[in-house]
């Protein structure tokens, strides 16, 4: 007994200091009828979180957070108290939107959850349930990940529009646009400015390294994050994420977004992506918030509705941004270290993405020169279990 006892103690102590303890992931794409449920997602441990995201065009539903009862799999559940409408503000059809809706509990005990549909007065849900993801995975270590950080005192590895291995590759947009650059700022930063033509040609762009240096989806969890600020606002496009191309001079922009329609760019070289962007095209009834957008082989998530992360940028202010995606593809979207959205099936497993940033004027634009800080650069994946 002694010996299970101490056994138990070191297991409790290895998963509480490394924070390995499970996440699990649950959704529902496209719900459109009573009883409609979400897979299940269970936690691990005690006092872990369970998140639920909603959102959808004309989306008019109740939604309860359900437990289950009973020993595990037995599949019964009841309504979680306090949680039996958990998205209580109907959305407006696509050109109108709605704020992505986020509902926030705590287990005391491990259970599995579920979101269950118990009317449905209209539209179409795009439903998410995570467990134990509020905050971003940490790094696992050198002997299972490799990591790349980058804080810009200068430069780990070179800025060039050549293809070095591996360098940022970076391109210039027009209209006053100014390339990404190493600044001597007392934090450290990379800078880059987009446009003032007002079109698409004042796309300015960048990655980090070639595709040969980027993380295959399948090894394991990939996680990119950046802190970021924006000049301006008012009159912008920008963005952060994972692609699945390198910088290039035919100025590629994963997501335009306009009165909550979210599409390709101009140019459409994209096939697989996840990214948080802004773009002042965006719904204003949603306010001037983030977006989360995703792309699976070239199939845009969220039914290529505005998935809003309710957080909005603060210009000449710094704001974490973070993707997180899993080995079977889904999509996790944190900001400044919390949860804000997540979209299942994001991307395929056999994509290979790195780090990709952009900025340049939105389709309705005036045109106004947008000068980008990124502070620090941090990009990681699973280490491979055989040689490519």
């Amino acid at each position: 007994m002694k010996s299970f006892i101490k056994t138990m103690l070191a297991l409790a102590l290895v998963i509480g200091l490394t924070g390995t303890a499970q996440a699990e992931f649950g959704y529902k794409i496209d719900a459109a009828t009573v009883d409609d449920v979400t897979t299940t997602a269970c936690t691990t441990g005690r006092n872990q979180t369970v998140t639920g995201f909603g959102n959808g065009v004309s989306m008019d539903q109740v939604w309860a957070l359900e437990k289950e009862v009973g020993s595990q799999g037995s599949g019964a559940f009841s309504v979680v108290s306090g949680y039996a409408d958990v998205f209580p503000t109907a959305n407006g059809a696509a050109a109108v939107g709605g704020v992505t809706q986020v509902t926030r509990y705590t287990s005391e005990e491990p259970a599995c959850f579920r979101l269950h549909m118990t009317t449905d007065s209209g539209g179409t849900g795009q439903i998410q349930l995570a467990t134990n993801r509020d905050g971003g995975t940490s790094y696992p270590g050198n002997s299972t990940h490799w990591r790349i950080y980058d804080d810009f005192y200068a430069g780990v590895v070179p800025i060039t529009t050549a293809h070095a291995t591996p360098s940022y590759i970076v391109h210039l947009g027009d209209g006053n646009a100014v390339l990404s650059v190493i600044e001597g700022e007392p934090e450290g930063t990379m800078t880059f400015s987009g446009g003032d033509d007002g079109d698409d040609t004042d796309l300015s762009t960048g990655s980090l390294g070639l595709l040969t240096n980027g993380a295959l989806i399948s090894d394991g969890v990939t996680a990119m994050e950046m802190r970021v600020s924006a000049s301006q606002i008012a009159d912008s496009n920008f963005g952060f994420g994972l692609v699945d191309v390198i910088s290039a001079a035919t100025e590629i922009v994963p997501f335009e977004a306009n009165t909550n329609v979210v599409v390709e760019g101009a140019v459409t070289s994209t096939a697989n992506v996840a990214a948080i962007f802004f773009n002042t095209d965006s719904n204003d009834a949603q306010g001037d918030f983030f977006m989360a957008g995703s792309n699976n082989a070239n199939t845009l998530g969220n039914a290529s509705d505005e998935y809003s992360l309710a957080v909005a940028p603060v210009a000449s202010t710094y704001i974490i941004l973070r993707v997180e995606i899993d080995a079977t593809g889904h999509a996790f979207f944190y900001i400044n270290g919390l949860l804000q959205g997540a979209e299942p099936l994001a991307v395929a497993t056999t994509a290979i993405l790195i780090p990709y940033w952009w900025a340049g004027s939105p389709d309705d634009a005036t045109g106004t020169v947008t000068k980008m800080h990124i502070d620090y650069l941090e990009f990681w994946g699973a280490r491979p279990l055989t040689v490519s």
